[in-house]
């Protein structure tokens, strides 16, 4: 393999000559895999600089996963199952349009069974014997080797250990998980339903607990004359239950605050303890019955009646993920997780999937909401981890104060003038891009009819110089649902995708056909000079703008999808990309070769283009813009912000400070004083009576306005009702900014760039798809307005 100085010299060369470098000859593909590995790595570089105040995951090796299925589980969930021995873990899925479930050896990296018969709807527990899966049509069993236990049409209500509780006329009964056979039936106390039944504990599970629909906890226990409702607490909205073990009966309740957790004395109500603000709870990892909570400031060890905590030096941590023996994976922040051992931190590694499975040696991950195109995956557990974590969670953005700017009247856009373009977007128009090369050109998807497999989206064009339309391409998206258009230098491109397969279609700028890529599933595309990335779940792919041919591919380690961002340097691609602890610009053209090599000390949590470089926004709310031609990294200079690159600005998000109320309440008139009037008192304010204002008062929102070396540029509170969108196509130099805003985005605020004036606001029609306003410069001028359907029509403000 060649040094890295060396490749580079033999990358500057390349380029001096005006060649690109072959592309590294392609290995005979190995045997297909149900579950594969990541992908080899391009070569990563020499690291020049680094970026972060956090700490970066430990690298893990992605493994295989594989068994007698030749399809993929798509939008899986996982669980553990319970028990000493192999480590297993069920998952439950789509195979295709039909649900199924497998049951897999996490070390050992194989698929034991398969079946889309037996269970075929959602599980809701596991034991050491069963699966237990419930739906419309009922509740069955299925054992770990595949085959079917029981089933029951009767409906499903709750699973406390290896009790199932099913619904009946007036009463609740328990079965058996394992057999189906019935422990008992309760004839339920006036008041309560059995869908109201959360929780059965005891031997033959004749102890029941009951959320209420007032907020109340209630237990449910033999007495004299029947069953009764022993005792009622109120408790909130109740989001769980740990109901059968000691004394105490545990309950995790949303309140207003966040998540308490409370511990209620099982015979008389009472409450034994709270802990408020907790982010994550698990089992002591010192085999006593205590637990582990982690709050927003700590993680301490509780006893179950929740009285006095115990700090542990562990850092501040999230939700149980898995656990397994004295092992417990743990969420740290949003894309990493912790595994900690009776000692402490074990590892840390990158994890942002939903839910997990925990082995001896390997970790099999697993995300049910997202991309179509998700599925399972499984990584080494690396080596013991030999430093104090520093990780901590994501904090609300941290606004500073700032002047509450007045705002315009809202006028009503005049759609009269819209220049329209007959028999187009009848149904709607689903995105708007506008052209990097020339700012007086836009393209739209438009749509005629609802997307499905059968009809597509079409694609047209708009000189803003002109006011006129141009060409129009009836196809110019593929069938199915329109994704995305991105403008390259020489094509625009559209992604779709349908319920069988997805495309990107090449538009030229004549509105001629130009290529088709037909890939299994789109999430986003993003063009830049001559190349087209493609985001498909936990891989990237790379295209050739002009034929539409692949380049590279990369898949994330940890099933995240992969952070990139593809840049136009002076008409060079360069795809940015975060990968193994580091931020990399590649050369497409020349073998994805590393121009240059950031490490990272945290995690990268998104990558945008940002003029002639990117920006990198952090787990850990810090930001930094890096040149994409030197390498070299600014430190944005805000806190927590949601960050957004948008032409030659960095914008920052906050909630600001109050808005006060359209009229202030009036100032009772002083009292008529008879007599002479007492000295004022010289240390008193001068305003010694304020105003009241009674009720909450709403927050404003703060935009914070960076120029790319950094500068402040900007920062103003604005009076706008949620939700607030900011991200409306955005050209460059002097164009403004856009802020849609209030119930269906119709308030679009007009900012001036360069001091964040609030200049005009357009009240959109009810009819107006959101999302769609635009900003550019047309031969000097700013321009702005909205594009409309039914039909289609440009309305200018």
């Amino acid at each position: 393999m060649l040094r890295s100085e060396s490749v580079h010299r033999w990358v500057a060369l390349l380029l001096l000559l005006g060649c690109e470098a072959p592309a590294t000859p392609a290995a005979a593909p190995p045997p297909r895999v149900l579950y594969p590995a990541a992908l080899p790595p391009f070569p990563i570089g020499v690291v020049t600089a680094r970026i972060g105040r956090s700490q970066a995951p430990q690298l893990v090796v992605s493994q295989d996963l594989d068994g007698e299925p030749r399809i993929p589980l798509h939008l899986p969930t996982s669980w553990q199952v319970p028990g000493d021995g192999v480590a297993r873990a069920i998952l439950y899925g789509l195979e295709g349009d039909t649900p199924a479930i497998e049951l897999v050896d996490i070390d050992g990296g194989k698929i034991i069974w398969r079946d889309k018969t037996a269970c075929g709807a959602p599980i809701v527990g596991v034991t050491t014997q069963v699966i237990v899966c419930a739906d419309a049509h009922g509740t069955r069993a299925v054992g770990l080797d595949g085959k079917p236990r029981w089933h029951n049409d009767a409906t499903f209500i709750a699973m406390s250990d290896d009790r199932v509780v099913i619904g009946g006329a007036g009463e609740s009964v328990i079965l058996d998980a394992a057999t189906g056979d019935e422990l008992a039936r309760v004839k339920l106390p006036p008041g309560v339903t059995s869908d109201e039944i959360i929780a059965s504990c005891g031997d033959a599970g004749r102890e029941l607990f009951a959320a209420l629909q007032d907020g109340k906890l209630a237990r449910i226990a033999e007495a004299k004359g029947g069953p009764k409702i022993t005792w009622s607490v109120p408790v909130g909205n109740l989001a769980g239950i740990d109901a059968c073990v000691g004394t105490t009966v545990l309950v995790t309740a949303s309140i207003e605050a966040g998540t308490a957790l409370l511990s209620i004395a099982r015979d008389t109500g009472k409450l034994a303890g709270r802990v408020d603000g907790v982010r994550g709870y698990w089992p002591a990892r010192n085999g006593t019955d205590h637990l582990e909570i982690a709050t927003a400031t700590e993680v301490a060890r509780y006893p179950r009646e929740l009285s006095i905590g115990t700090p542990i030096a562990l850092p501040l941590l999230g939700e149980l993920l898995a656990k397994r023996g004295d092992q417990r994976l743990v969420r740290a922040t949003a894309q990493t997780a912790a595994l900690l051992d009776r000692d402490g931190v074990r590892a840390y590694v990158p994890l942002s999937a939903m839910g997990a499975a925990l082995g001896d040696r390997s970790i099999v991950t697993a995300s049910w909401r997202g991309s179509p195109a998700e599925t399972v995956h499984r990584f080494a557990i690396p080596e013991p981890w030999n430093r104090m974590l520093r990780a901590r969670p994501r904090r609300p953005p941290l606004a500073v104060p700032a002047e509450l700017r007045d705002l315009p009247e809202a006028v009503a856009l005049d759609v009269s003038a819209a220049t329209p373009r007959p028999e187009t977007a009848m149904h709607a128009v689903a995105a708007v891009a506008l052209d990097p090369i020339d700012s007086h050109l836009l393209y739209t998807v438009t749509l005629e009819h609802p997307p499905d497999d059968a009809n597509g989206a079409g694609l047209a064009s708009y000189d803003l110089a002109g006011r006129t339309w141009g060409w129009a391409r009836a196809d110019g998206c593929g069938l199915g649902t329109p994704v995305a258009v991105s403008v390259a230098r020489e094509v625009i491109v559209c992604a779709a995708r349908g319920t069988k397969s997805s495309s990107v279609r090449a538009t030229k700028r004549d509105g001629s056909k130009s290529w088709e890529f037909v890939h299994g599933n789109i999430d986003a595309i993003e063009a830049g000079a001559d190349v087209v990335v493609v985001h498909d779940a936990d891989r990237l792919l790379v295209l050739d703008a002009a034929a539409g041919t692949l380049l590279g591919s990369f898949t994330s380690v940890d099933g995240a999808p992969v952070r990139a961002a593809a840049l136009d340097i002076a008409g060079m691609a360069i795809v940015v990309t975060a990968e193994q602890g580091r931020v990399l610009a590649r050369l497409p053209r020349v073998a994805m070769v590393p121009a240059w090599t950031i490490a990272v000390d945290g995690v990268v949590r998104a990558l945008s283009a940002s003029g002639d470089g990117v920006l990198v926004e952090l787990d850990d709310g810090d930001a930094y813009r890096i040149d994409a031609r030197t390498g070299i990294a600014t430190a944005i200079p805000g806190l927590d912000l949601r960050w957004r690159a948008t032409g030659d600005l960095i914008a920052g998000e906050a909630a600001g400070g109050p808005i006060p109320p359209d009229k202030m309440p009036a100032i009772p008139p002083p009292p008529v004083r008879r007599g002479p009037v007492p000295p004022r008192d010289p240390d008193a304010a001068p305003f010694s009576r304020p105003w009241v204002v009674t009720g909450p008062l709403l927050d404003s929102w703060q935009y914070t306005l960076y120029d790319l070396a950094g500068g402040l540029r900007a920062r103003n509170d604005y009076a706008l009702s949620p939700p607030i969108w900011a991200a409306a196509e955005r050209g460059g130099g002097d164009s403004a900014l856009l802020v849609e805003s209030g119930p269906g985005l119709r308030d679009v605020l007009v900012i001036d760039p360069r001091r964040g004036d609030p200049v005009r606001r357009a009240r959109l029609p009810d009819d107006a798809p959101s999302g769609l306003a635009f900003a550019t410069v047309v031969d000097g001028k700013p321009v702005v307005g909205v594009i409309l359907a039914g039909p289609l029509r440009v309305a200018l403000f």
